[in-house]
């Protein structure tokens, strides 16, 4: 790949100055490697070099980044994700290693493979303290990067900032070139130069900023306007004022860093980050849990004033979620209301009562089962339903005494009881 078409064919989290020098030095295809290191005064062997000092390991990230390291990386003096991301996971893995510094001077790089990196540092929170220390820069891509550690720390003059993405296009093609595209895919080679070319490549560049826009949200525990509103729109803030506008966390210097790291405290927490776990588990030392120091709790009026929206966030999830468990306790109390109606004693033989009491009716448990009690139930019903309106008043008549007349017979016969029977029905004497 030619130095000029890779410079111009990717976007970029960089600073304009450093774009501008690789676009210097990719323009410059047919020099040999020997008089670009001649020129430059230095040797181009592509590396750099990691340490491990009081069981802290400090990775330099250094120059232009680049995802690859090659040539084009040795010429601008850069450094390359692939290593980085070697170089951290090798300090993570080592027992000996209590702690990790990303030692930061860069003006960024390439946005291809620093997300990636980025997230490998953010999900390795926890397992070790993992700082950043600005000495120069950390610009753009370079400060995708420090943002994810678990604390930034910069020097006076650090310069800290440039949160965004550009790209360069070159317009127009050399007289003798022909290029041709298929005719199914128009959208294939934009042409920079027109109306609907730009608005193109400029929704592209626009999507790759708001994945940059919402990790750094996302690793400084802040919503993605704050950032867009408050981490200087595409500016660099310089050392303490990097602190006050939330990019940074304090002031210091590379020694006093180092020497601060302690593998039993988590910077993310002792700040009031969101992200706060230090797992026992990942601690490095297994053997002297029992020693670690308390860690710092997290206070409400420090979240308060750390991370309002973070606050605003919870408490609109708190009421959501206790409005639903709410709705889920009415619903198990309505249930135990209904079958303490319908399976009490005193719904037996008085079932349709019950029912219309536990479903149709809010009437409180305790009161259904009275109002049961007070109905009659089926069977009594039935009784008195049995007793015709005949018998109701045959039963108030009192019978009369229908004795023998005393004559000579000992029996009547059937026709004198009859008219005995009729004249007494007629008021007579039997």
């Amino acid at each position: 790949m030619k130095f000029w078409n890779h410079a111009t064919g990717e976007p970029w989290a960089i600073t304009e100055s450093a774009l501008n020098n690789i676009q210097t030095i990719a323009t410059r295809q047919n020099e040999t490697i020997e008089a670009v290191s001649a020129r430059l005064g230095r040797e181009l062997d592509n590396s750099y070099v990691s340490e491990i000092r009081d069981g802290v390991a400090i990775i330099p990230v250094v120059g232009p980044l680049f995802r690859y390291a090659n040539l084009f990386t040795a010429i601008s003096g850069a450094s390359s994700y692939e290593i980085l991301a070697k170089d951290f996971m090798t300090a993570l893995d080592n027992p000996e290693v209590k702690g990790i510094v990303l030692d930061i001077d860069s003006p960024g790089g390439e946005v291809n493979g620093c997300a990636e990196f980025a997230n490998m540092i953010f999900e390795a929170r926890g397992t070790k303290p993992i700082i950043a220390y600005t000495s120069g820069d950390a610009a753009s891509g370079a400060y995708w990067i420090a943002s994810a550690c678990d604390e930034v720390v910069v020097s006076e003059t650090s310069s800290l900032g440039s949160i965004g993405v550009v790209a360069v296009y070159r317009g127009g093609k050399g007289e003798n070139t022909v290029e041709i595209v298929s005719s199914q895919s128009p959208y294939k080679r934009l042409d920079p130069n027109s109306d609907e070319g730009k608005v193109r490549l400029q929704s592209r560049i626009d999507d790759l900023a708001s994945v940059f826009i919402e990790a750094i949200a996302r690793h400084r525990g802040v919503d993605p306007p704050t950032v867009v509103r408050d981490f200087g729109g595409g500016d660099v803030f310089i050392g303490k004022h990097a602190v006050t506008q939330g990019l940074a966390d304090k002031v210091g210097s590379l020694e006093k860093t180092i020497s601060s790291i302690n593998p039993f405290q988590n910077p993310a927490q002792e700040r009031g980050s969101p992200f706060l776990a230090l797992e026992d588990s990942n601690m490095t030392d297994k053997n002297h849990k029992a020693e670690a120091p308390n860690l710092q709790t997290l206070s409400l009026d420090s979240l308060k004033a750390d991370h309002p929206q973070l606050v605003e966030s919870i408490k609109a999830e708190g009421r959501d979620e206790a409005m639903e468990e709410g709705v889920r306790q009415g619903r198990q109390q309505e249930r135990e209301r209904i079958g303490a109606i319908i399976a009490a004693d005193a719904a037996k033989g008085r079932e349709q009562l019950a029912q219309h009491l536990a479903f149709a009716t809010d009437m409180a448990a305790e009161m259904a089962l009275a109002t049961l009690e007070a109905a009659p139930t089926k069977a009594e019903v039935k009784t008195a339903a049995s007793v015709t309106g005949f018998e109701q008043a045959m039963a108030s008549v009192n019978n009369p005494a229908i004795d023998p007349d005393g004559g000579e017979h000992e029996e009547d016969d059937a026709e004198a009881v009859a008219k005995r029977i009729a004249r007494f029905s007629q008021g007579g004497a039997v």
